[in-house]
Parts: C-alpha cells; sequence; structure tokens
C-alpha cells in the first residue's frame, strides 16, 4: 500500500506569504521578508530568530458497523468551500493530538469517538498560504447525536462507490479513504490512557 504522505500544491517559496513585518519580541522592522527557501528573518536587535513551521492538525477516519466512513461538507464561507472533507482540525496549544480528535469530531459531527489509532501522518503544502501536518486517526462511534457543526454544513456517511463520486477538498482526505477502502490500513495503536474518560473504553 503507498501511504502518500506528502501533496504539495504551493511554489517553492510559498514561506515569504508568512513573513512577519516587525519582529515579535522587540518590535523592531525586520529587514527584509522576501528570503530564499527555508532562510529564518532574525532581529538585529533582540537576536529573535522566526522559525517558519507547519500549522499541526488532525483527521479522523469515524467507521460505522456496516464499515462506511463520516465526512462533512464544509459551508460554503470556509476555505474550500462547499467541498467534502474527513472531520479534523488544528491542535490547540494546551492539547495533545487525542484530545483535538475527540474536540474537532465533537465540535462538527455531536459525536462521541473511540479512537482506534494512527494511521497515517501527511505533509499538506495546500497552497501559498497554508503549509499543515496532519495526524490521521480511525475510530468508531461511542455516543453523541449526529448533528453538522462549526465549519461543516452536512454530515454524510459513504461506501466504496459514492466515495468515487465525491467532490473533496484536500487530496490527502481522498488518498486516506481509498486506502482505508482497500481494506490494506494497517494501524498504530494510541495509548489509551491518553483518551477522554468519557469514551474511552
Amino acid at each position: 500500500m503507498h501511504l502518500y504522505q506528502v501533496f504539495r500544491s504551493s511554489s517553492t517559496l510559498a514561506g515569504n506569504n508568512k513573513r512577519l513585518q516587525f519582529c515579535p519580541r522587540c518590535g523592531l522592522a525586520f529587514a527584509e521578508k522576501e528570503l530564499e527557501e527555508f532562510a529564518r528573518q532574525t532581529c538585529r536587535q533582540c537576536d529573535f530568530v522566526s522559525y517558519l513551521n507547519p500549522d499541526p492538525g488532525i483527521t479522523v477516519l469515524i467507521r460505522s458497523s456496516e464499515k462506511k466512513i463520516l465526512i462533512g461538507k464544509r459551508s460554503s464561507t470556509a476555505r474550500y468551500g462547499n467541498k467534502w472533507c474527513l472531520p479534523g482540525g488544528y491542535i490547540e496549544y494546551e492539547e495533545s493530538f487525542i484530545e483535538t480528535a475527540h474536540r474537532e469530531v465533537r465540535e462538527e459531527t455531536g459525536l462521541e469517538i473511540r479512537i482506534e489509532g494512527i494511521v497515517n501522518v501527511v505533509s499538506n503544502l495546500l497552497d501559498d498560504y497554508h503549509h499543515t501536518i496532519v495526524i490521521i486517526l480511525i475510530g468508531d462511534v461511542a455516543g453523541g447525536r449526529q448533528q453538522p457543526g462549526d465549519d461543516l454544513t452536512e454530515l454524510r456517511w459513504i461506501d466504496r462507490d459514492q466515495h468515487e463520486r465525491m467532490d473533496y477538498a484536500f487530496a490527502a482526505d481522498r488518498k486516506i479513504i481509498d486506502c482505508y477502502f482497500q481494506g490494506s490500513m494497517r494501524v498504530l495503536p494510541i495509548d489509551k490512557r491518553f483518551e477522554p474518560s468519557s469514551s474511552a473504553v
């Protein structure tokens, strides 16, 4: 099984779109914003270094008892609006990635889940303004009431045939669901001690 772990749609110097104008430590204006690939902005006054890192996130493959997968339609005002995606989102500083998975699924689907494990980690260089690194988890429904929320306006359980016809927001979601329906997906178990007590078994 090919894991498809890097998805690139951005240019090689896309990082220049994320450069800072002023030093966040002392407020001095940075001398330049246009830099070569992997070059870092450094403050001439206080030596602060701006490390330009991807945003970390999670997505979750939620299975039904019939082995279907739950996806959501993004609102028209969201980035990549009116397209479909797996539930997920960004990891907050105070959270573990497992806690993020439970929170994001609850916010976007109304469901509580039981996480089985990690199935992949991917780099999404989505465009010239967005670069994410995403942990992809798999799990099952453990409770809650299904209802779209946050930036999802519709939820749908899909089988393999329906999956082939969906208009996905992210190439990574399509590829990982491909792997699921091919039946060759490997799972790295998570440490169950770090699942919220309300959904851990």
